[in-house]
């Protein structure tokens, strides 16, 4: 309904994934290439990008989740990651006369936590999760190898970046996650949590 992005990239049978939120559709993936999860990173708390966590872990109990220390002790509030009025925003959102029935989600703490930045690596391949707030005070932007970044509810392609839901802070946005965005180099790929991926280049901007 929310039409958000999970990623999940493998490497050698050993997948890492971002903001788990069909978690049939991902198992199913999962299983039938025999493949195993190592990793589950979250951008931010929001129920569109944590709606499968549960599901997946169930699956997969070894799976490390990763997220900021903010974000994980939202996991569990359901009014903090927006499942509680979900159906509401989405009737506002599409109009019309039809009703969503969005289930409220309420989600363990991740296993790993981190207040700025928590950097690892995972196959070769260089992970940098940072803390950048605004959207909710607890998302961060997640690299990879320098030339990727998984942007989360930021950086989607035309629309403005928004503070006004659960969590958001306008402030911390200007001050914090709003010059972070602009000193983004150009060339770097932009995978957002929700529309289509791109380079980032000036237009853009």
């Amino acid at each position: 309904m929310t039409q958000s992005n999970c990623y999940l990239m493998e490497d050698n049978g050993s997948v890492l994934i971002i903001d788990p939120n069909d978690h049939e559709r991902i198992l199913k993936i999962i299983r039938e290439h025999q493949w195993n999860i190592d990793y589950i990173l979250l951008t931010h708390e929001h129920c569109d990008h944590i709606q499968g966590l549960n599901g997946v872990r169930r699956g997969y109990p070894e799976a490390l989740v990763i997220a900021t220390a903010v974000c994980s002790e939202n996991l569990g509030n359901r009014i903090k990651n927006m499942s509680g009025m979900m159906g509401t925003y989405l009737h506002f959102k599409y109009g019309g006369d039809k009703k969503y029935v969005y289930s409220s989600i309420l989600c363990n703490p991740a296993n790993l936590t981190f207040d700025q930045e928590y950097e690892f690596h995972w196959k070769g391949h260089m992970i940098q999760m940072e803390l950048v707030p605004g959207h909710t005070m607890g998302s961060c932007c997640i690299r990879m190898d320098e030339t990727i970044l998984f942007s989360g509810d930021y950086l989607i392609m035309g629309e403005e970046d928004i503070t006004r839901l659960p969590g958001g802070n306008e402030e911390a946005y200007e001050t914090y996650a709003k010059p972070w965005i602009e000193a983004l180099e150009d060339g770097i790929h932009i995978y957002p949590g929700h529309g289509t991926d791109y380079i980032l280049k000036k237009e853009k901007r």
